[in-house]
């Protein structure tokens, strides 16, 4: 059995090129560490210095979304903090903001590192239940780590963006490994791994020994890894490899991947036992998507505790349009793109997540007394109200901005089933999509029927991202499935609601969805040198009119 006492000797750092001494902590405490770190305030060293896209996983879940297209500003654009990711400037790695992906999950990476270095070494059948389960943790954690750092920085071949080209060298690379056994010479000599590398030795091995240690674990609650998060996580590194090796025309090798993709979202959907959320949770103004405890969708998040939370350094004070506190809300007023806005069905009552131009549209519920007039007379077209202030609280920041950070829903098991299913029998996969709108997002007796729109396996796909980018608008979510599918960002258009300097267009992914590494890990780990991204810095011009 493992002494509680942690490791006194030396463990790695943020960045994979320093270490440090670590005082002793009990092995629960460096285990519930891990999920508290995610949310913490300065996780990239920045907030000390006002910089308020600095407090971990929810705002790079903003950033991503904020880089879609699909997310605008309709408000002061002064006042977005994530306005560089959002208008694609100053992005290349001297750039304080590169820190907020690199630095943040390695410093993570070096939390479940720790974690696994204690307890790897003992005999399995020597180690309590709860140590299992800490070590199963652990390795959920770093394969999560690792799989978000892939898909942020593998350079994905971009067209027709003049002055952006991916340098074949560097196709098909990841990041640097980091494991317990790193040494510090080997960390800062440490090339980036191939991308195949890295699904192959680190995050499906890890997986894999997660669903081991934790199959007759019974997770607490939501914040608690639990087997059916695992599976989730199968789920979507499967859904990668088999959307990169049809890319690769490996057929059989993609047809293997989709058919797990399929098979781990089934499992997560039955493991978990959760089901979608429902109209009166979606629209719900004291806990729409705020509240973990409030609905039996989420599969795992994260909490925020009243007393760790800052005024400006939370997801509600960005994303919530209803809160009081923070001028970041209401007056940069996050909306939907009106053109994404304008293809969900009427029937459909995620359609009342935003607010239409015409109020009278639907009846809109707010945690506020003056909602009506709020919404209004405060509040710009096609803004958002899909995040609640916590508890209904619009007034006070330490209360309503101490909200639940959903980091998977069963929803997405449902939309990566499909999408895989597809792929094999493509009639499948458009049952499977009926289904889910039929049941769970249709309204008033509507029946969505996707069949003329998916005459074709591309198709379909386009159709289900299109309900998938409508599903998880603004949940740190869709970038990813993008980038994988090649799919266009547009905000530039005759009508269009977002401020001239976001109107970015693409034919296909966008550069800026190629993570630039950061200077501090360019300097302090020369392999790396010559194997950046391309800065796709003001690579792509507004669109005019």
């Amino acid at each position: 059995m493992v002494s509680v006492c942690a490791l006194s000797s030396c463990i790695k750092e943020a960045t994979p090129t320093s270490i440090a001494t670590q005082p002793q902590v009990t092995l629960e405490t460096m285990v519930r560490g891990i999920p508290a770190a995610l949310v913490q305030v300065g996780s990239a060293g920045y907030a000390s210095q006002g910089q308020a896209w600095d407090f971990g996983l929810p705002a790079i879940h903003i950033a991503t979304e904020s880089m879609t297209g699909d997310l605008v500003v309709t408000g002061n654009t002064g006042y977005d903090w994530f306005a560089q990711f959002g208008t694609n400037t100053a992005l290349g790695s001297e750039y304080a903001v590169c820190t907020l992906t690199w630095d943040t999950y390695y410093r993570w990476i070096m939390m479940a590192n720790d974690v696994i270095r204690l307890i790897s070494g003992t005999d399995v059948s020597e180690l309590s239940a709860t140590e299992q389960a800490y070590l199963g943790f652990a390795y959920t954690y770093r394969a999560m780590f690792y799989l978000d750092l892939v898909r942020l920085y593998e350079p994905k071949p971009v067209t027709g963006v003049d002055g952006y080209t991916v340098p074949e060298s560097i196709l098909g690379l990841g990041v640097p490994v980091v494991l317990p056994e790193t040494t510090e010479a080997q960390a800062k000599n440490n090339p980036r791994a191939k991308v195949d590398d890295i699904y192959n030795n680190v995050i499906i091995p890890d997986l894999d020994r997660a669903e081991e240690l934790l199959a007759s674990y019974n997770a607490p609650d939501k914040y608690t890894v639990s087997l059916a998060y695992v599976y989730g996580l199968k789920a979507r590194v499967y859904l990668e490899r088999g959307t990169s090796f049809a890319d690769a025309g490996d057929a059989s090798s993609s047809a293997d991947a989709f058919a797990q993709a399929a098979d781990y979202a089934r499992r997560a959907i039955n493991t978990s036992r959760c089901t979608p959320l429902t109209q009166s949770q979606w629209e719900d103004p004291v806990n729409g998507f705020n509240s973990a405890a409030s609905n039996n969708s989420w599969i795992w998040a994260l909490a925020i505790p009243s007393e760790s939370v800052s005024n400006l350094f939370n997801f509600t004070a960005h994303m919530s349009t209803e809160n009081s506190w923070s001028a970041y809300g209401y007056d940069v007023g996050r909306a939907i793109n009106r053109n994404l806005y304008n293809s969900i069905n009427i029937n459909d009552f995620r359609k009342h997540s935003w607010l239409d131009p015409d109020r009278a549209f639907y009846d809109y519920q707010s945690c506020r007394p003056d909602g009506d007039t709020y919404f209004a007379n405060s509040l710009s077209d096609y803004a958002n109200i899909k995040f609640r202030p916590a508890q209904g609280n619009y007034v006070e920041s330490n209360v309503g901005g101490a909200a639940d950070h959903c980091c998977m829903r069963v929803e997405e098991m449902y939309f990566i089933e499909a999408e895989a299913a597809a792929h094999a029998n493509l009639q499948e996969g458009i049952r499977l999509l009926n289904t889910f709108m039929n049941s769970y997002r249709m309204t008033n007796g509507a029946e969505y029927d996707c069949s003329v729109r998916s005459t074709s396996l591309e198709s379909f796909t386009n159709e289900l991202m299109l309900q998938k980018r409508i599903e998880f608008w603004g949940e740190g979510i869709v970038m990813f499935d993008m980038k994988r599918l090649n799919i266009s960002t547009r905000r530039g258009y005759v009508g269009t609601n977002a401020p001239a300097s976001y109107r970015l267009n693409t034919d296909g992914r966008a550069p800026w969805w190629n993570f630039v590494i950061s200077r501090g890990e360019v300097q302090n780990n020369p392999a790396v040198a010559n194997q950046n991204n391309p800065d796709p810095s003001d690579c792509v011009d507004p669109w005019q009119g």
